[in-house]
């Protein structure tokens, strides 16, 4: 009969396993089926969207050329009008050429193609060349009809361009407008907007020739006649690759030009891939979920097969119990005897795997192990006094470090008949986060020295014992040079390995009593304790151990391949005499170490209570200064700018306080509190906004009218975030031209934040202000940043123009900076010139334009005005 039973399980469990394997493959053969129905309607669908925006892009970029070519043919149409009124059309065309990205050029031509008339200088009295006027006199079929635009090499183009011909004829001879369009420029206007990337893209004339290809083919495309869009259809082939693809064409019938844009098949967007990806990550998931319930059927049909053994492996199941868990067991009995244990406890106390023997008393089984481990009598009474301690009071848990340095919990619990059992839970990594938190709190990060809030903690502590035991300690306050500019030259990443090599050598230069901690940034604070018992004492003592940690921190570091030295400023203070706050001596250092920057230096000063008076006085003068803008106490003077001629070109702006009290107030004296505080960004504002209002009323004077004036931009006000807006609003309320107006920067303002500078820069820069770059030489610039720079000015320092003659060094680098400008087309003016010799030699070295006490000193409106009707105005518009 058991073997029947047995047998009738086995034909039962097997048709089970059957059934659910058919089931399983019907559920996975329906899920392919609908996977490749969804597969091929998702690419079609996919095909018919791409050609629906390659139709959209087709058609917007026909819509954008339309309109350029328009504009084009209203110019010639403007131009046939004005040569025909008599007018003179040189300037229109120049103003054109010059706002227009898309017109490279336009001469106006006779029937013979002698240039007649030219926007750009050196076209003048030009001739084209023959074959090139042959062709383009074959494209013009309707005299009244805007020619094709037709490409074609020219010796002299640095770059491919289009040829447009307009005939002229209202001028009463026969004269034509031939423009050059330049291909690139009408390349980015035919990708502008772009929907789809890997698109082809032609613009080719009712004939089929290609004027213009993205991407440019090899060999060009002149070379490959291809069948013209007007006669043939379209197909389903790229124009230029010649691949299968996805082709939209557009035709501008006005100019008989067509477009055509073509998508390869290999590039269609499919996103169908990851939808059928997710289904097929669906249906894995499912196969596993099927698999694991196979295995759970599977499961319960061997447990059905296995209930008869379950008698007989219960006591060995209950052995796995105890093996299994993630915690160490232990059962003693009414005597504390040791009964039983799990495999944890042995992996825990793996010393004690010989000692435990069932029967053994606990306190046996410990001195067994401290022996082994070579514990002293100590420490062997202090863990056996542990365990009495967890016996007598078992609902108390107690906690025991290994010497493996492991933490272990103890808990014991009682059992019947006067046994316990106590469990050993690991809580190293508990231990370990607590610790983690702690140095979190109380100590930095990256460099693990101590934070602000220990930092304050132990100073009001060893203030409190240096009063009272009447010792004194000192208090250092560093601050590294030019980090800011190392973190945005080389990268955070070299900046944070310079702070842990500084924290390394600080706590190598001070004793293990003293504390180095980091406060934030670059800042780190040195307290040292118990220097001496006299002050002066304590204070020679703290000036050597300063000294001591600048010759330190100002060896060479070696920081990812680079070698970078790095200056420190050191303010100190002395504590012990009187009782003080932390905070009170930390703001003391801090106060000490300014005045090392305000000095432009590096060492170390000690706080001097006359600190705090001209503390108090930069206070004072930032209250003047906003008194000073609600009275209108501020005034612009003008310094002139001339050309090599003698010729004014413009004037340098420059921000002069007369104050009612004490008279005339020094630039030097209120500009640097002024950029410290917020007070710059409007009084940057009023500067600007008059230095227009007075551009404008110049130039209702056709003398005046081409005059630059120069405005200095600080810091703080290039970057607030409103700096453009405002400055565009200032030149829309005063109606100025934007050319006349001169942004100044100087390279420590740009390089503070590259892109973003080169971002505000290249905004206003459209708008057609110009920037030149202030006390140019004396910074840290990069070549590299400086040729993205939107820049038309470089501005010599007068630092370098006053020791020419004199320093050799400084006549290279003036000569450098000249022959660099140069290759980048960038002006230079000299500023500083005040003897006769130096605008020689400037001049020698090949820099035209000049500014200093030679030529005048700033002067206030009216005496800058009287100057300007004494002397020639240069009449051109600037860059001429």
């Amino acid at each position: 009969m058991l073997l029947m039973a047995h047998a009738r399980s086995a034909i039962h469990a097997k048709s089970v396993r059957y059934k659910v394997w058919a089931l399983l493959a019907l559920l996975l053969l329906t899920a392919a089926t609908a996977i490749a129905w969804l597969l091929v309607n998702m690419r079609a669908s996919d095909q018919v969207e791409a050609q629906q925006r390659l139709n959209r892009i087709v058609q917007g970029t026909g819509a954008t050329l339309s309109h350029q070519l328009d504009s084009l043919d209203i110019f010639a149409h403007g131009v046939d009008e004005l040569l025909a009124l008599g007018g003179n059309v040189q300037p229109v065309m120049t103003l054109m050429v010059r706002q227009s990205n898309l017109l490279g050029d336009a001469l106006i031509l006779d029937g013979q193609g002698k240039v007649l008339v030219a926007a750009r200088q050196h076209w003048r009295n030009g001739q084209v060349p023959r074959p090139l006027w042959v062709r383009l006199r074959q494209s013009l079929t309707d005299p009244m009809a805007s020619g094709a635009p037709l490409r074609a090499p020219l010796d002299v183009e640095p770059q491919p361009m289009l040829y447009w011909l307009r005939p002229l004829s209202k001028a009463g001879a026969e004269r034509y407008l031939l423009m050059r369009l330049p291909r690139a420029q009408w390349a980015a206007a035919l990708t502008r907007g772009l929907e789809l990337e890997e698109v082809e893209f032609t613009l080719e004339n009712q004939d089929g020739e290609i004027l213009l290809a993205l991407p440019v083919p090899e060999p060009e495309p002149h070379t490959q006649p291809l069948p013209a869009l007007s006669r043939a259809p379209v197909g389903h082939v790229a124009r230029l690759s010649r691949k299968p693809a996805l082709v939209a064409v557009q035709s501008l019938p006005k100019q008989g030009l067509w477009i055509s844009a073509s998508l390869p098949m290999d590039k269609v967007p499919n996103p169908w891939r990851m939808v059928v990806l997710g289904l097929c990550m669906a249906i894995a998931v499912f196969a596993l979920l099927a698999a694991a319930l196979w295995a759970t059927v599977r499961g319960y049909l061997l447990r059905l097969r296995g209930m008869q053994l379950l008698a007989t492996q219960s006591q060995q199941r209950l052995d796995q119990a105890l093996d299994s868990m993630g915690s160490g067991f232990l059962l003693l009995d009414a005597q504390r005897q040791v009964l039983q244990w799990n495999r944890c406890y042995e992996e825990m106390f793996p010393w004690q795997k010989r000692e435990l023997v069932s029967g053994r008393p606990l306190m046996d089984v410990l001195g067994a192990f401290s022996m082994q481990l070579g514990l002293g009598h100590l420490q062997l009474q202090a863990i056996k006094k542990l365990h009495e301690q967890l016996l007598a009071d078992p609902d108390r848990p107690v906690e025991q470090q290994l010497p493996t340095g492991q933490f272990v919990q103890m808990k014991a619990s009682p059992v019947a008949d006067g046994g316990m059992v106590i469990t050993y839970n690991d809580v190293t990594d508990i231990r370990l986060a607590a610790a983690e938190i702690e140095s979190l709190a109380f100590y930095d990060a990256l460099t693990g020295l101590p934070n602000r809030r220990l930092l304050l903690d132990r100073l009001a502590q060893a203030t409190e014992q240096a009063y009272r035991e009447g010792w004194y300690g000192a208090l250092l306050f560093l601050d590294l040079d030019q980090f800011k500019m190392l973190n945005d030259t080389l990268g955070h990443e070299v900046g944070d390995q310079l702070l842990q090599q500084v924290a390394k050598r600080l706590r190598g230069a001070v004793r293990s009593s003293d504390t180095v901690a980091r406060l934030g940034g670059d800042e780190f604070v040195v307290m040292l304790c118990e220097l001496a018992y006299a002050e002066a004492a304590a204070a020679t003592a703290a000036q050597r151990i300063g000294d001591k940690i600048l010759a330190r921190l100002n060896q060479p570091y070696t920081l990812g391949g680079h070698t970078h030295r790095s200056a420190c400023s050191i303010g100190a203070t002395l504590f012990g005499q009187q009782p003080q706050s932390a905070a009170e001596l930390l703001k003391q250092a801090d106060i000490a170490m300014y005045q090392i920057k305000t000095r432009k230096s590096s060492g170390l000063c000690f706080f001097d209570p006359q600190m705090q008076v001209e503390i108090h006085q930069r206070v004072r003068m930032e209250e003047d200064l906003r008194v000073a803008m609600a009275q209108s106490q501020f005034e612009l003077h003008y310094q002139p700018q001339f050309t090599l001629a003698g010729e004014v070109i413009g004037a340098e702006a420059l921000l002069r306080w007369r104050h009612p009290e004490r008279g005339l107030v020094p630039p030097g004296m209120f500009i640097a509190v002024a950029e410290e505080s917020e007070i710059i960004v409007p009084l940057g504002m009023w500067v600007l906004r008059t230095a227009c209002e007075q551009l404008a009323r110049w130039q209702k004077d056709a003398r005046l009218s081409q005059l630059q004036v120069s405005v200095n931009v600080s810091a703080r006000q290039f970057r607030h975030k409103d700096f453009a807006t405002r400055v565009v609003e200032v030149l829309r309320e005063t109606g100025i031209s934007p050319q006349r107006l001169k942004l100044e920067l100087t390279e420590s303002v740009v390089i503070e934040n590259v892109e973003q500078a080169i971002a505000t820069m290249k905004q206003l820069r459209a708008l057609g202000l110009c920037f030149s770059m202030d006390d140019f030489g004396t910074g840290q610039s990069s070549l590299t940043y400086l040729t993205r720079l939107p820049l038309s000015q470089l501005k010599i320092d007068q630092s370098f123009i006053r020791n020419m003659g004199h320093r050799h060094t400084d006549d290279v680098i003036v000569q450098t900076i000249i022959g660099m400008a140069r290759n980048l087309n960038l002006e230079v003016i000299a500023e500083g010139v005040e003897t006769q010799e130096q605008r020689a030699m400037l001049a020698s070295y090949g820099c035209a334009y000049f500014q200093g006490y030679l030529f005048s000193p700033p002067v206030p409106l009216h005496a800058f005005e009287q100057l300007l009707a004494r002397v020639p105005v240069r009449m051109e518009p600037p860059g001429v």
